[in-house]
């Protein structure tokens, strides 16, 4: 009896859990990962116990990464015979992890759960099932935890493995290790033991071998309060979610081929939020959170304290840009595509002698200006060094960059506004400003008017 009791109670233990998240409908079809550990195995069983009480189907899938030679194939074996013998589909996968691991250029552990991910979705949809069941336990959420603390994770880290994520879905999390092999042994259910798992060449391996290890002699419930926690965290993570969202629609806006974060607006977000906003943004952005760190978000929230025309490169290439109003994040490539479907941009000129009572042309990109007074050759181009302009009557100087910063220009449209040169003397600022000394006086003789095609217009010449 105390054997049934303690099978029973861990059974009824997790499908009050699956209740209370919604985990399985009657009639559902699971696909369960089963690699022949002891968590897998037991999944198996509950998942057995529940075909019969809510008709469910269950297909177990087993991934040999082939890293640990006859004793993976043995793996391999046993879950066969284990499925064949409670009349369960298999479906087995034989994948190089390691092969796989260097062609994506990330560790045999990363690629590990990747592979086993993917096998276990290419079955789901093959055989038209509903869920994705992996053997995850409450230990193994109390290393996840701690995993990302020490990564340098938030909020958002600290929920530890989802109950429910999606298609995947956790029955076991309620329920810890040592729970799990006691009900096994008193069933006389084997299981298998990989050896590596004793090994610390793995991160995870190091903090359970070693870290959990010490915190449970401090108090053997570690685990299970760390799990705790976890659940609290992540409906604090809901919150911090929606919030986040009403602030994004305050302090951000679509601009430029990116996302324009508006620093008056974002130092009116509450502080606990200022980051997340930031990360919201990038995250979008760059289509990717994998290589994001808490350092690139706060090189960020550091760029709005800087002057404008700053800017710094992130992941899957993407920069931030200080801007009058904030800092805009952008794809470089999106950039250049913006350069590349602008028309192009050319001028014409026309010199004739002035005749009194002409009347002046009123359009923004057509301008007269005094023949005589130009020492060069007129060319057109974007700014350079030592670029300056006269800016009012009696002769008085101003750098085209100081120009461009007075007149609030982005710094990443500057070296895209066409000028008309005389030398370093910046005759026509086009679509700004002309230069005073060129000016038609009463002494001009000769006028040379330049008329501008192509580019985009605004029309804010005065």
């Amino acid at each position: 009896m105390a054997e049934e009791k303690k099978r029973e109670g861990l059974q009824k233990k997790v499908e009050s859990y699956l209740r209370r998240w919604n985990m399985i409908e009657r009639g559902e079809h699971i696909v369960a990962g089963i690699s022949g550990g002891a968590d897998s195995v037991c999944l198996l069983f509950v998942l057995l116990s529940l075909q019969k009480t809510m008709g469910i189907r269950v297909t177990a899938v087993h991934v040999n990464h082939m890293l640990r030679g006859e004793a993976a194939d043995a793996d391999e074996r046993f879950v066969e015979e284990l499925c064949r013998q409670q009349n369960v589909p298999c479906r087995v996968f034989r994948i190089d992890v390691a092969k796989e691991a260097e062609k994506r250029k990330c560790s045999q552990e990363e690629a590990g759960r990747e592979v086993r991910r993917e096998a276990m979705r290419k079955v789901m949809v093959e055989e038209h099932a509903d869920k994705i069941a992996f053997a995850h336990h409450q230990d193994d959420n109390a290393e996840t935890v701690i995993m990302n603390l020490c990564r340098g994770s938030r909020v958002k880290g600290m929920r530890g493995i989802l109950p429910v994520f999606g298609e995947l879905i956790h029955p076991l999390l309620c329920v810890g290790k040592a729970e799990i092999e006691a009900a096994l042994k008193e069933q006389g259910i084997p299981w298998r033991i990989d050896a590596t798992n004793l090994e610390d060449a793995y991160t995870r391996n190091r903090i359970r071998n070693r870290v959990m290890k010490e915190l449970n002699e401090i108090n053997p419930g570690t685990a299970e309060h760390i799990s705790r926690m976890a659940e609290k965290m992540s409906e604090l993570w809901e919150y911090m979610e929606a919030e986040t969202g009403t602030y994004i629609k305050e302090c951000v806006k679509e601009t430029d081929g990116g996302k324009l974060i508006r620093k008056a607006e974002l130092e009116r977000v509450p502080k606990v939020f200022r980051e997340e906003v930031i990360r919201s943004v990038l995250c979008e952005v760059c289509a990717g959170e994998k290589n994001l760190r808490a350092v690139h978000v706060q090189d960020i929230h550091g760029l709005m304290e800087k002057q404008p025309g700053r800017s710094l490169s992130l992941p899957y290439g993407v920069r931030a840009l200080r801007t009058y109003e904030g800092v805009l994040i952008q794809k470089k490539e999106k950039m250049g595509e913006q350069l590349e479907k602008k028309p192009e941009i050319g001028f014409k000129m026309q010199v004739f002698d002035r005749r009194e009572g002409e009347k002046w042309p009123d359009t923004p990109y057509t301008k007269w200006f005094d023949y005589d007074i130009i020492k060069g050759r007129l060319v057109m181009r974007t700014r350079r060094e030592g670029d300056y302009i006269t800016v009012t009557a009696d002769g008085k100087r101003q750098t085209l960059k100081k120009f461009f910063i007075n007149q609030k220009v982005p710094a990443g449209k500057r070296d895209e506004i066409p000028l008309i040169a005389d030398g370093n003397e910046i005759v026509w600022i086009v679509g700004y400003r002309q230069n005073k000394a060129y000016q038609i006086t009463e002494r001009t003789v000769k006028i040379v008017q330049i008329e501008i095609y192509g580019g985009e217009k605004n029309g804010r010449d005065n």
